[in-house]
């Protein structure tokens, strides 16, 4: 089952039984959850909520009484890992709750949101069969005009369709394998919509937010490139020149990006552990997760050229004519070689 599908049953009360979400978008999850505050009004009876780690009895529990003075109940099970690796941790109970779910109780919807992408195994396999299986996939190009648009009018706000597009335009939402979230966009569109005085959104309105998309485009770029991803990071450079952002700033933080790939390459080669070479590195433990999953693409020799050449960049724009949006093409297609 899709998400819009589920949400207009759910929002209907004609929903029943075990739903495991199979979601690549946390803020549609969020949704679902906030529709079940919304749905019921008998909070402490019949909205239970479930976090992390439990036992069978409790779950159990929270199914099998009865609503009170409600025709329905729902039950959220969140903050649990249903990975290939984590889903071991919970057997028991997901192996009691896959057989009861072939005679669920007809007034309980129990929703089920693992962290990580659910593993196709025994209890996905049991819940495809015995209860629903919600996927949620990231937003189209049009779903996502449609979920911008409705947040304005949500707002009282009109927008016109010329600037929806020029908001999608400036994020990399779109874009293969992109990290940004539609929290991020939603985040800046309220934005606009609290700085706007006027019912009609001017152009003038979303120019101070849409600048501060900047990084996230950034941050895109250098994945693509330091994945080799060398049509994504084409796109997404044109992207960002289209719409006048600073290649000079775009190209210091790619000298930035290749330095912490260089050093971490080399001091992972040398067999130091993670904590010295986040500190050896200056880097968090996120951006070293992200760079052990991009060295493996280069040799130490190639991160070593690529320095090199941007070197030399800084040394060509400031000793002669020098176009950055043409030598920052040229560098994608060099890493890519």
């Amino acid at each position: 089952m899709k998400y819009i599908d589920f949400f207009k049953n759910f929002s209907g009360l004609k929903t029943s039984g075990i739903y495991l979400f199979d979601s690549k978008e946390e803020y549609l999850n969020t949704t679902i959850i906030e529709e079940a505050e919304r749905l019921i009004n008998i909070k402490d009876f019949n909205l239970i909520k479930i976090k992390g780690e439990t036992d069978f009895d409790t779950i159990k529990n929270s199914y099998e009484t009865y609503p009170v003075m409600e025709d329905r109940k729902i039950i959220i099970w969140q903050n649990i890992d249903l990975s290939k690796d984590g889903v071991k941790n919970y057997k028991e109970i997901l192996d009691k709750l896959g057989e009861d779910a072939k005679d669920f109780p007809p007034y309980a919807s129990f929703l089920i949101f693992s962290d990580t992408k659910p593993f196709k195994g025994k209890f996905y396999k049991e819940i495809a069969k015995n209860g629903t299986i919600v996927e949620i996939d990231r937003l189209n190009n049009n779903e996502l005009r449609s979920f911008i648009g409705r947040r304005f009018i949500k707002n009282n706000k009109k927008i016109s369709n010329a600037y929806i597009d020029e908001i999608i335009g400036r994020f990399s939402y779109l874009s293969y394998n992109s990290e940004i979230d539609l929290f991020e966009i939603v985040n800046s569109v309220d934005k606009i919509i609290s700085n706007s005085n006027d019912e009609i959104i001017k152009k003038e309105d979303i120019d101070d937010q849409l600048d501060q998309v900047l990084n996230l485009n950034i941050f895109n770029l250098t994945d693509a490139i330091a994945s080799k991803n060398i049509k994504e990071a084409l796109k997404t450079l044109l992207l960002m020149e289209k719409s006048g952002e600073d290649l000079f700033m775009i190209y210091h933080m790619l000298i930035r990006q290749f330095r912490i790939l260089t050093a971490v390459k080399s001091l992972i080669q040398a067999n130091y552990n993670d904590s010295f070479i986040i500190k050896a590195a200056q880097i968090g433990s996120f951006e070293l997760r992200k760079a052990k999953a991009n060295i493996r693409n280069y040799s130490l020799d190639e991160l070593i050229d690529i320095n090199e050449r941007l070197m030399d960049m800084e040394i060509r724009s400031k000793s002669e004519a020098f176009e950055m949006k043409d030598e920052l093409m040229k560098l994608i297609a060099f890493v890519g070689i």
